[in-house]
């Protein structure tokens, strides 16, 4: 997603703290984020005091919405996927808040030993899928989107873990007249392997799908 794409959605939040948006995903490369949401808390220090980890903070209404009849049958799984994913919304914002009260009080925040301890290890592969994929976000950038394709294929190959660089390849399609075509649904395409819904399902399904908090 571009900047003047979250534009409309920020301001729809009515924010009151600074919004970033991450066209290059620096996040991921810093802090580890391979999915979204994902959020992690650094103290008035500036120390990782908590690993990053799923974080959505209100229950979305699409958990208890009723999927309708008469849906195609894709959709439809689809649906049911995303509806199995864990909640774990009330339980991280009261941790949040608790840290708020409390801080390195907080039974929540994690100690430099435990961060580390609690860091997702980058071995040879990860760091190069990294390079991957950071390789064609730079192509698509400055040569076009079919540049991008063999790079971020190679780091799906080298990192099937992190759905951060299987999102952004699937959500960003080049169609057949050349242009790159937003897919929200992150569906299957002529260009790369997997999608969605057929990578949720083969690693357990949606109930296994989030990157967990640790509470």
């Amino acid at each position: 997603m571009e900047p003047h794409q979250a534009h409309k959605w920020i301001d729809a939040a009515h924010p009151t703290h600074p919004a970033l948006i991450d066209t290059r995903h620096i996040t991921g490369e810093l802090f580890g984020f391979v999915n979204i949401p994902m959020a992690m808390w650094i103290d008035e220090d500036g120390m990782i005091v908590r690993n990053a980890e799923a974080a959505a903070v209100e229950r979305s209404p699409l958990r208890d919405m009723d999927i309708p009849d008469g849906l195609p049958e894709r959709l439809t799984r689809l649906l049911a996927e995303a509806k199995a994913i864990p909640d774990d919304s009330a339980a991280y914002r009261a941790a949040i808040l608790d840290w708020v009260r409390n801080g390195a009080e907080s039974p929540y925040a994690l100690s430099s030993d435990e961060v580390i301890a609690r860091s997702r290890p980058r071995g040879r592969e990860e760091a190069e899928a990294a390079a991957c994929f950071e390789l064609g976000q730079h192509l698509r950038r400055t040569v076009g989107a079919d540049a991008a394709v063999p790079w971020w294929r190679r780091a799906h190959e080298l990192d099937p873990g992190n759905w951060t660089y299987k999102r952004q390849a699937w959500a960003l399609v080049t169609t057949a007249d050349g242009a790159e075509d937003l897919d929200l649904l992150q569906g299957p395409n002529e260009i790369y392997e997997g999608n969605w819904l057929d990578d949720v399902v083969a690693s357990g399904g949606g109930a296994a799908y989030a990157i967990r908090p640790i509470l």
